[in-house]
């Protein structure tokens, strides 16, 4: 069974964003192995950007700089 994971650095992916993700990542995967689409499975993995960091600082910190700028 395929086991999908994808990992979002994001707090703005919508309910209905993480579904056409899902279902198109899926058709995409099936047309290409021929693999049922049901023995696919997908994990979304999100973590919020204060829980990431690049070099010394969060990414929410890091984006927050970059808009102020």
């Amino acid at each position: 069974m395929p086991v999908v994971n994808i990992t979002l650095a994001s707090e703005q992916i919508t309910t209905e964003q993480k579904r056409e993700m899902i279902q198109r990542v899926t058709k995409t995967l099936v047309d290409i192995t021929n693999i049922p689409e049901a023995s696919f499975t997908t994990i979304i993995q999100e973590y919020p950007l204060e829980n990431l960091g690049n070099g010394t600082v969060t990414l929410q910190d890091k984006f927050s700089q970059m808009t102020a700028k």
